[in-house]
């Protein structure tokens, strides 16, 4: 029996590699991206490099301006603060999901082994690799869920999420040992039942973009 193997569409192709230059910060942010340059390396037509940077405006990772064209997205601490408030959303309404299936259990198994994985990288010479196991934590909530509508949502964001919390840790000098202290914190009162707390510290965590600006 033959199968039938679809090929994946030009301008997915080329979503990807850009994207992955992305995400392995080839394109810094704010870095102009130009189509043509692109088309040129890529020895491919304008108009599917074009559809794969719509498709990445899409994801948050580009941003395009009336004359400018399209870039790789910059952050401005306004963009910070919204980026931090959405994921900082989808966490609380995980965690009181998880409350109210009874999946607690699960979730705390879950963000120990994503609290062990931080832990044991947390020297790690490489960023990205540290970010990639830092936010492991926060996809945790999400996995407890097993609601594909929620990891879908997640997903959608999980590569700007990691772009943004590998910019902290670059540009803003957020210090590893800090991080991984509240996750410390947050697994605790998790462990002894106050959600409340758990909640509370979330929010710390992720409104330090907004205490940064009011200094």
């Amino acid at each position: 029996m033959e199968k039938n193997i679809k090929k994946m569409p030009i301008r997915e192709q080329i979503y990807n590699i850009i994207k992955t230059n992305i995400i392995e910060r080839k394109y810094m942010p704010g870095q102009r991206l130009s189509i043509s340059s692109i088309s040129r390396e890529l020895n491919v037509s304008n108009s599917p490099v074009r559809e794969a940077i719509s498709m990445l405006e899409r994801d948050g990772l580009v941003e395009s301006y009336p004359n400018a064209g399209p870039s790789v997205i910059s952050f401005s601490n306004e963009k910070l603060i919204q980026i931090a408030q959405a994921i900082l959303s989808m966490l609380l309404g995980a965690l009181e999901l998880c409350l109210q299936t009874d999946r607690i259990d699960q979730l705390i198994q879950l963000l120990q082994k994503a609290l062990k994985e931080q832990t044991e990288h947390l020297e790690t010479e490489s960023e990205q690799e540290y970010v990639r196991y830092s936010i492991a934590f926060e996809g945790a909530f999400i996995q407890c869920c097993a609601n594909p509508y929620i990891t879908r949502q997640y997903t959608e964001i999980e590569d700007l999420f990691y772009l943004t919390v590998l910019y902290d840790h670059w540009y803003i000098d957020t210090v590893r040992m800090l991080a991984l202290m509240e996750h410390r914190q947050i697994l605790s009162s998790i462990m002894t039942g106050d959600i409340e707390k758990a909640k509370t510290l979330l929010a710390k965590h992720y409104n330090r973009f907004q205490e940064k600006r009011g200094n």
